[in-house]
């Protein structure tokens, strides 16, 4: 008898732990909030470092896993399969890396920042700075291409006039961000008409409803910023010894400027952007040989790995150029990307994310509940999977077919998790995103968090408009379904 029992046992055990089973709604509620409590504590109370938190997270989630039924084998693939999904953005990342290092050495980044001193008034280098970003994103079609060149420009130039870092940052995210959501080249535009199957022109006509509006009052907001920036808050002597430093330790000329301007020619000739930028990096290089006499060909070419290791004659121009982009300045951002994605890629695969998304569909009762909802559920993915790629994936891939029940057109889906999913990924501090926005600019998130007010405004516009059945389309109306 006792062996029968110990029979029956085991079989229930392996019933219970070897059987997948799909979380319920209260269960992924409590699996998320226990995690979400993990988070909290191991970075507000126990101030431990981004990366750490997330691989307890992983830790946490793996033990899950297997209480799910899933075996050790099946949750080595979920991180192996995170890792590949990675592979996009750390390329990405490393060619960054090198047009930063690059773009530093040949004096083309020393050279904006000279000339927007020279040229740029206090009142308006807000408005000026966030009409700059959103242009260089929308033609590059990359957040992370706009911060880590022009950005950091704007960074040294706020710097050079003593003007407040946060706020320069928030608006250099505000502009970055813009052209991620709209541009035809942005990946992230691609992912969300392609998740919701809605075409990509039809995708990005229905988001100039939201995001026009919340990049107008942004502007009126930075105008308004700017407006308290005037030649008597801005330390001269500060502002002529930094002229001065550049100068002495650059050569300074208007043709530098020719690299950026290919690198946005090919951005606009739909070269891929690994590419594009790849490009402007190996052109910077040539810049540097040929103007930048001051270093050797060592220093220049060594840009591309280690940035501009160098110590200059100011403790603010060293600040500013010194120890800035280069490949391995990129790793700790990385790092921090591979292990969000794993993180997300297991939560994600044993469907404990979906699980919750699903379950919020039962408090939808009509337009601007379903908006809302999308939005909400944008951000908390996000927070869960620290990815900007899955908070636009799995709402988008869990909302269709309720908005399709709901005879709403998928436009108003796409733009929705546009609204929410693009903007949240450099909001939200322990994401890779945002950890490259705080690294590239030296801000941290929290700080300018408060002032990127297009990523702010943009959900909050999206909901409003939903609210006054303002450009809410019916599956209907969508003509290219039935072509």
């Amino acid at each position: 008898m006792p062996f029968f029992f110990n029979l029956q046992f085991k079989r229930v055990m392996l019933y219970c732990f070897m059987r997948k089973r799909k979380p319920s709604f209260l269960l992924s509620l409590i699996i998320i909030t226990v995690l979400s409590a993990m988070i909290s504590f191991s970075m507000l109370s126990l101030k431990l470092p981004t990366i750490i938190s997330l691989l307890l997270c992983i830790l946490y989630i793996s033990i899950i896993s297997i209480f799910l039924g899933y075996s050790k084998e099946n949750i080595n693939n979920f991180i192996l399969d995170g890792v590949k999904k990675s592979a996009f953005v750390i390329v990405m990342l490393l060619v960054i890396g090198c047009l930063i290092g690059s773009w530093i050495v040949s004096g083309i980044i020393p050279t904006i920042i000279y000339y927007g001193l020279e040229i740029i008034n206090p009142s308006y280098f807000l408005v000026i700075g966030l009409v700059s970003c959103s242009i260089v994103s929308y033609f590059t079609g990359s957040a992370y291409a706009c911060i880590g060149t022009i950005g950091v420009a704007m960074i040294g130039i706020a710097e050079g006039m003593g003007l407040s870092l946060p706020i320069t940052a928030g608006m250099i995210l505000s502009g970055a961000l813009f052209g991620d959501k709209m541009s035809p080249f942005s990946d992230t535009t691609n992912m969300a008409a392609a998740v919701t199957k809605t075409p990509l022109f039809v995708h990005i006509k229905s988001m100039l409803y939201t995001t026009f509006p919340a990049w107008i009052i942004a502007l009126i907001i930075y105008a308004f910023l700017g407006s308290n920036f005037n030649s008597s808050t801005i330390d001269v002597q500060q502002l002529e010894n930094l002229k001065s430093s550049i100068q002495t330790n650059f050569k300074i000329s208007p043709l530098l400027l020719i690299v950026p301007l290919i690198t946005i020619i090919l951005a606009i000739k739909k070269t891929p952007p690994v590419l594009a930028i790849g490009i402007g990096a190996f052109l910077s290089i040539l810049v540097g040989l040929i103007f930048q006499n001051q270093f050797d060909t060592y220093t220049i070419f060594i840009s591309l790995v280690e940035g501009l290791q160098l110590d200059f004659d100011s403790d603010l121009t060293t600040k500013l150029f010194s120890n800035r982009g280069g490949m391995e300045n990129m790793m700790h951002t990385i790092s921090i990307v591979i292990i969000a994605l794993v993180f997300g890629e297991i939560i994600t695969r044993t469907g404990v994310l979906g699980a919750l998304i699903s379950g919020l569909e039962k408090v939808v009762y009509n337009t601007v509940s379903l908006v809302f909802l999308t939005i909400i559920s944008c951000l908390i993915t996000t927070m869960i999977s620290n990815s900007q790629y899955l908070s636009i994936l799995m709402p988008g891939e869990a909302f269709l077919p309720l908005y399709k029940r709901k005879n709403m057109s998928s436009r108003v889906l796409s733009r929705s998790i546009e609204d929410g999913g693009t903007m949240f990924g450099m909001l939200v501090p322990w994401t890779g995103d945002a950890a490259f926005a705080a690294l590239t600019l030296g801000v941290a998130t929290i700080d300018y968090l408060p002032f990127a007010f297009f990523a702010l405004l943009s959900p909050v516009i999206s909901v409003i408009f939903a609210t006054f059945n303002l450009a809410l389309w019916k599956n209907s109306d969508d003509n290219w379904a039935t072509k």
